[in-house]
C-alpha cells in the first residue's frame, strides 16, 4: 500500500511543475509566507551613513578633552532625515537619533549627561564622567549591512522581518516561488440547496482559506454527481489546478472517479494511501488539468491538505515539515488502538501534563480538529527508523497547527 511520505512525492511531481520563479513587490508579499527562489543582495550599506543612536549632542572627542568642566557653545541642531554644516572645533551641535553626524564630528555624548540636560541652551558644559570615545553612541555607516552582502538566501521561507530587511535595503521586489491558479470543486448531489438530505459544505470553506493564506488565487465550484457536468466546469476554468473533495472513494456515485472514465486522456490513479483518516486519495489529469483529488470527510480533506498539497505549495522538499515540528508525550496514553500498519493522524491540545487528544479518530469530526493545537502522527514504524512521522523514544511527533 502506499504510504502518507510516497504520496507526498506523488503531489509535489504534480503540483512543483506549476511553480516558478516570479517577482513580486513588497506590497504582495505581506500577507502570506512565500519561499525566495535566489539569493538577495543589499545594493547599499544599511545605515548609509555614520547616525547617531541617542539623542544628544554630537562633538569631536577632541573637544570633549578640551573643553571638560568649560562652556561649550551650541552651533545649531541636526534633526533625523537632514544634514547638518560642519562643526568647528570646541562647539557641539544638537543631534536627534538616527541623524547623520556632521563633518567635524566623531561621537555623541546623551542629553542627560550634560547641563542643563535640556536642548535649546546656547552652550553646555558636559558632565565629569563623559569620555573623549570617539565613535561613542554612533552607529557606523554598513554596521547593520554592506553594499554587495547577501541579506536574504535562496530558500528562505519570508518572515515579517526578512520583508523588512529588503525594505530597509532599497530591495522592492523579492524573487519568490509563483503559485498555480487553483480550482476548489466540492463534490456531490448532499450539497445542492435543494438535496432532500443536503449538508452544509465545509470543505470549500476549509480549503479556500488554507490555500488563500498561503497566497494562492483560488476559486470555488459546486458540482452534483454528474461526471459530464463536472468534466464540462473544470473545462471550462483556467485555473492551473484543480483540487477536488469527494467522489472518490467505493460508492456507486464516486464522480470523480467516474469522470476519469469518461476522459480518454485521463491519467488519474485512484488508490488507498496507508493513512487514517484520509485514505481515499487520487491525482494525475483529468479534464486538461492537474488535479488532486481529496476524500469528502472534513477532517480527511484538512489533514490532506496539510500532508500533500501544503508542502508542495510551499515548495519544500521531501523531508522538510509545513509547521513547527516537535515531539511530545501523551498525557494519559492512547484512547483507542491504532491501526496496523497504517500512520494514524490525531488531533490534541498540548497541555502541561503532555498531548490531550480531542475527539476520536473518526474523520467527520471538524468541530474537534477546531479545537486542537497540534496535529499528532502516530506512526507504524519504530522509533528512529527514519521515517518523517516517527516518534522519538516515547515521544510523538506533532505539527503545530493553531
Amino acid at each position: 500500500m502506499t504510504t502518507a511520505k510516497m504520496h507526498r512525492e506523488r503531489i509535489s511531481e504534480i503540483i512543483s511543475p506549476l511553480t516558478g520563479p516570479v517577482s513580486l513587490p513588497l506590497s504582495s508579499l505581506l500577507e502570506a509566507p512565500r519561499r525566495l527562489t535566489a539569493d538577495v543582495e543589499s545594493p547599499i550599506d544599511v545605515p548609509g551613513f555614520d547616525n547617531s543612536s541617542m539623542d544628544g549632542y554630537a562633538l569631536a572627542a577632541a573637544t570633549v578633552e578640551e573643553m571638560r568642566q568649560r562652556p561649550i557653545l551650541v552651533c545649531g541642531r541636526v534633526a533625523a532625515g537632514s544634514r547638518g554644516e560642519t562643526v568647528q572645533p570646541g562647539t557641539a551641535v544638537e543631534i536627534m537619533t538616527g541623524a547623520p553626524l556632521p563633518q567635524g564630528t566623531d561621537m555623541v555624548v546623551k542629553i542627560e549627561d550634560t547641563s542643563p540636560g535640556r536642548f535649546g541652551a546656547e552652550s553646555i558644559t558636559l558632565d565629569a564622567h563623559a569620555e573623549p570615545r570617539p565613535g561613542a553612541f554612533v552607529r557606523p555607516r554598513g554596521s547593520d549591512v554592506s553594499a554587495g552582502q547577501t541579506v536574504l538566501s535562496a530558500g528562505t521561507m519570508l518572515t515579517p522581518a526578512h520583508l523588512g530587511v529588503a525594505a530597509a535595503c532599497g530591495v522592492n521586489e523579492l524573487p519568490v516561488l509563483g503559485l498555480p491558479r487553483v480550482l476548489v470543486v466540492s463534490t456531490g448531489d448532499e450539497i445542492a440547496a435543494e438535496a432532500a438530505a443536503g449538508i452544509n459544505d465545509a470543505n470549500s470553506v476549509t480549503l479556500s482559506s488554507g490555500l488563500r493564506r498561503l497566497g494562492v488565487d483560488t476559486e470555488v465550484a459546486f458540482v452534483p454527481d454528474d461526471p459530464q457536468q463536472l468534466l464540462d466546469r473544470v473545462r471550462d476554468s483556467d485555473a492551473q489546478l484543480v483540487i477536488s473533495t469527494g467522489g472518490i472513494s467505493k460508492g456507486a456515485h464516486e464522480v470523480v472517479k467516474l469522470a476519469a472514465d469518461l476522459d480518454a486522456d485521463s491519467s488519474m490513479t485512484f488508490e488507498p494511501i496507508a493513512m487514517q483518516p484520509g485514505g481515499p486519495q487520487g491525482c494525475g489529469r483529468l479534464a486538461d488539468h492537474a488535479w488532486v483529488a481529496l476524500p469528502g470527510n472534513p477532517v480527511s480533506t484538512l489533514i490532506s491538505f496539510e500532508l500533500f498539497i501544503r508542502p508542495a505549495l510551499l515548495g519544500l522538499a521531501d523531508h522538510e515539515a509545513p509547521r513547527e515540528v516537535a515531539h511530545h508525550r501523551l498525557a494519559h496514553g492512547f484512547d483507542e488502538a491504532p491501526p496496523a500498519g497504517k500512520l494514524q493522524v490525531r488531533r490534541a491540545r498540548l497541555t502541561e501534563a503532555g498531548l490531550e487528544f480531542v475527539g476520536d479518530s473518526r474523520s467527520h469530526l471538524l468541530h474537534s480538529y477546531a479545537e486542537a493545537s497540534h496535529l499528532v502522527f502516530v506512526s507504524p514504524e519504530e522509533a528512529g527508523t527514519g521515517d518523517p512521522f516517527s516518534a522519538v523514544g516515547d515521544r510523538l511527533m506533532t505539527w503545530k497547527i493553531a
